[in-house]
């Protein structure tokens, strides 16, 4: 489970700052379910989105693994008053997560996620985190698409 401060510069709009949460559960030595939650607001605009899906990671070495997720994806506007606005879609992922070092971990690859009214977004990430033990880390992670840049910093517990 992560808890995150989430910061987005959308293209031609001010920035957007806020919180998320993340979480997965894996099951069957290979899979796993997730699901993603971020609440940030901009100029009294409510920004909240929402993923959940599924996905599985590959070892290729004893320290480097394949990662591929595929979700439902949604975003919901609010500027109050009655003005709002949502849709949704779906997300695929791709990337390479690996140990570098004791205690350290580096991950990055590629997103896309289309949605119905939206049109679709592709973009890269790269993140990385310190374990400091089995139960508890620390991480940030840059997403750069088409429209919009995001970095989230976090405090991850595992269980």
């Amino acid at each position: 489970v992560d808890a995150a401060y989430v910061e987005t510069d959308i293209d031609n709009a001010p920035t957007a700052d806020g919180f998320g949460l993340r979480g997965s559960v894996g099951f069957a030595e290979n899979w796993f379910v997730f699901a993603d939650y971020t609440d940030q607001s901009v100029q009294g605009i409510d920004i909240t989105g929402y993923d959940v899906g599924f996905g599985g990671h590959y070892g290729m070495t004893d320290s480097l693994d394949l990662v591929g997720r595929v979700g439902y994806t949604k975003v919901e506007l609010d500027a109050g008053g009655g003005l709002n606005a949502d849709d949704d879609g779906y997300l695929l992922d791709l990337g390479l997560r690996g140990r570098v070092a004791d205690g350290v971990e580096l991950e990055g690859g590629i997103h896309y996620t289309d949605y119905t009214d939206g049109g679709d977004n592709t973009g890269l990430y790269v993140g990385g985190r310190f374990h400091f033990n089995k139960t508890w880390a620390v991480g940030a992670e840059y997403q750069s698409g088409d429209d919009a840049d995001s970095l989230l910093a976090y405090v991850r517990a595992s269980f």
